[in-house]
């Protein structure tokens, strides 16, 4: 602090947040992504701050920052990177970096973001190597990017192994346990049941063992299961859960390494970064006359 009021100079980094998203706390990723940014920032000898917004007043805590000199620096999640904002900082010439894909017509913006497409793909070839030919997928909303490019991985995965693809079988849920368990017991009931299927992330993946389990459907000698996200708990629950890595550490890491390279360099070029998934094989997608 006394460097910084020396030289004028802000010592800090903000996260801007929307403290009335509670559901952005109970999920792990977040302070994972919170770890890899404060990790990157801490080496460069300065802090990191969060910034709490109710969403409507970002604009407002933004400005704040800035005309108090309270920061270098500021990083965006997508669903708070809105085009009056981005230009704003674009505007000011203050360096700002947006977690995950923006599409806007707000050019040129640095981004990084899960190769989320990749995943959806990944998860295909998989359980079609594994000997699973009927695929569904149950997502949360597809008002969502992340979910739009994995229902597009998805279907490319499909398509490139000429497997005909079922609209009906393309689920779209408001992303609960409740909803995922009366999606996968429909299609279960149906005539016609698919003998795998992608979830969004381990809590959809929850509910769709549970309808499998009350309805003697035995994973994944009947139905092949991959779930996106790899909590701690797919490894303990039963069986254990095939899983979509995302390295979201790496992700604010990155995030945070490519604000600091704007912070140096105001005018170096805009960077647009997608991290790769991987494909943890647990037993859900691995029948056990396959395995070795």
């Amino acid at each position: 602090m006394a460097r910084g009021l020396s030289n004028q100079k802000a010592l800090n980094v903000a996260l801007l947040i929307n403290i009335e998203q509670p559901s952005s706390f109970h999920n792990p990723f977040f302070y994972k992504v919170m770890h890899g940014i404060e990790t990157a920032v801490y080496k460069r000898g300065l802090s990191l701050i969060i910034a709490s917004s109710r969403g409507e007043d970002k604009q407002e805590i933004v400005e704040w920052l800035m005309n108090e000199k309270r920061m270098q620096g500021i990083i965006i999640p997508s669903s708070l990177a809105d085009v009056k904002l981005l230009n704003l900082l674009r505007k000011r010439k203050f360096p700002f970096v947006v977690i995950g894909k923006f599409d806007e017509d707000v050019k040129p913006v640095s981004w990084v973001d899960i190769n989320n497409q990749q995943g959806g793909e990944q998860a295909v070839a998989h359980l079609m190597k594994n000997g699973y030919k009927k695929l569904a997928l149950i997502c949360g909303g597809f008002d969502k990017l992340f979910n739009l490019d994995r229902r597009e991985g998805f279907r490319r995965a499909l398509q490139r192994h000429q497997v005909e693809l079922k609209p009906e079988w393309i689920i779209e849920t408001d992303g609960s346990k409740a909803q995922a368990y009366s999606a996968m017991k429909a299609l279960l009931e149906s005539n016609e049941r698919p003998d795998a299927v992608i979830c969004g992330d381990n809590i959809l993946s929850f509910g769709v063992m549970k309808a499998a389990q009350e309805m003697n459907f035995s994973i994944p000698e009947d139905l092949g299961l991959v779930s996106f996200d790899n909590y701690p708990l797919a490894t303990l629950v039963e069986p254990s859960l095939t899983s979509i890595h995302i390295d979201v550490f790496q992700m604010g890491e990155m995030a945070a390494n490519s604000l600091l390279a704007l912070i140096d360099n105001p005018d170096a070029s805009q960077q647009q970064m997608l991290i790769s998934t991987a494909v943890e094989v647990r037993e859900s997608s691995i029948r056990r006359a396959k395995r070795v």
